[in-house]
């Protein structure tokens, strides 16, 4: 007696373990592509942002007789200046709005955190600090998508007490992604500057991405616990996009840099110190284009 069975039709083992195969190859080969157009995409984010605050600030120097905001608030206590806490920023502001203030707390409004944002539709620093949750991780003009990507190194928020000066705790004060030029006049004589100051425009530091973790590399610098602060020099400018950064001119435009173009090694320049400006002709950090020692 003939019996007529049905063909199964399916794939055997051996075909599934060749498919899953091609698969984990196919991956293999489009992961490190996706991954780079990832990055590139946060780079794209992070010029955006930087051009944002150049426009504002040119916004601000029209409404203020050509006047810069501050970089860092104009105290003498260097660890406000470094690392202000939340609690700072809301009192120094708060001070400043008294009638008849006087002293240095009251210039505290022209700090660039406090001053630009509004000019391009964001909050200001002092807003806040009435309610950081967010600040470090929220999507805004102060946030750099791939700092917010690479977090925080576990090795810079501090362990017991007292904490170091890079404490990297949001709940505390605001980590900083990108940080205004320190150096604008290298020999600090004066505190105020104005745009007629500045020699080269298109080659004068405004902005910059700032370090955000101590395992930044390449670093050049000898300070590596001062990190995510509001102001900066050559040495808390950030190699993490590729090993290089953004920069913000004060005419307004943004380009991008390896890290050795725009910090020396100690040996090239001959004689720079390791971490400080090796005085390249289209990166002045001083007004007035020298090179800052």
């Amino acid at each position: 007696m003939n019996l007529n069975r049905k063909k199964v039709s399916g794939f055997t083992l051996i075909e599934l373990l060749v498919v899953i195969a091609i698969i984990a190859i196919l991956a293999a080969m489009l992961l490190p592509a996706l991954a780079k157009a990832k990055s590139r995409a946060q780079e794209i984010g992070c010029v955006s942002n930087l051009k944002q605050w150049g426009l504002a600030d040119s916004m601000y120097l029209d409404d203020n007789n050509q006047t810069f905001p501050y970089p860092r608030y104009q105290v003498s206590n260097t660890v406000q200046q470094d690392n202000p806490s939340w609690g700072d920023v809301l009192v120094f502001y708060n001070f400043s709005q008294i009638p008849g203030s006087v002293g240095l707390d009251g210039d505290s409004p022209a700090v660039w955190a406090n001053a630009l944002p509004s000019y391009v539709a964001g909050k200001p620093l002092y807003k806040w600090a009435d309610d950081p949750t967010g600040f470090a991780t929220i999507q805004s003009i102060f946030t750099c998508p791939t700092a917010i990507a690479q977090g925080i190194n576990p090795a810079d928020i501090p362990q017991g007490s007292p904490e170091p000066a890079g404490d990297m705790n949001s709940a505390n004060r605001p980590l900083f992604n990108y940080a205004m030029n320190s150096k604008s006049l290298s020999d600090e004589t004066a505190t105020i500057l104005k745009a007629g100051m500045v020699v080269h425009p298109s080659a004068f530091v405004l902005f910059s991405d700032v370090r955000y973790r101590s395992d930044d590399n390449p670093y050049y610098g000898t300070t590596p616990d001062d990190l995510a602060t509001p102001h900066c020099y050559t040495t808390r400018f950030s190699a993490r996009h590729d090993q290089g950064g953004n920069i913000t001119f004060s005419d307004g435009h943004v380009s991008y840099y390896k890290y050795p173009y725009v910090v020396a090694n100690g040996t090239n320049p001959a004689g720079v110190t390791a971490g400080h400006d090796p005085g390249e002709p289209d990166i002045n950090w001083d007004c007035s284009g020298i090179t800052v020692p």
